[in-house]
């Protein structure tokens, strides 16, 4: 696995994809188009692989640039991990680029959220939502 090297700065990783950096506090509804609020998750997952963490901003932004909230990007990286591992970046950007991750996100929200309680973790629940729709994309292209 590659890592990132230390002084790798999250605000001129991100601006050099286009996405904003906000503080917490300026967090609104509606989330505005290319905008991570606080960078904490992306800083996390730049340590795991810096080029990965690339490829997932990319996806996000040709599903659905106002999905960059902690719960999408740890699911889009996670099936970045298991089903395109090897796989070349516009491989899985065309993949992404197909389905809209805020629609994905509100099925997996009422699927792991019910009356009597949860069912199961949010960010499992979006990724094996993400993985059925390549899928389920793949198969019928």
């Amino acid at each position: 696995m590659k890592r990132s090297p230390n002084g790798i700065n999250v605000f001129r990783f991100l601006e050099g994809y286009g996405v904003k950096v906000l503080p917490y506090h300026s967090k609104r509804d509606p989330r505005p188009v290319n905008v991570v609020y606080g960078g904490r998750e992306v800083a996390r997952l730049m340590r795991k692989d810096i080029e990965r963490t690339g490829v997932m901003v990319r996806c996000i932004q040709a599903s659905n640039p106002t999905c960059f909230d902690d719960l999408s990007m740890w699911s889009t990286y996670r099936v970045l991990c298991v089903h395109f591992p090897q796989s070349e970046a516009r491989d899985a950007i065309r993949a992404f680029s197909g389905i809209d991750i805020a629609e994905i996100k509100k099925t997996a929200h009422r699927l792991s959220i019910g009356v009597g309680g949860a069912l199961t973790k949010q960010s499992a629940a979006i990724s094996i939502e993400l993985a059925r729709a390549i899928i389920f994309k793949e198969t019928a292209a």
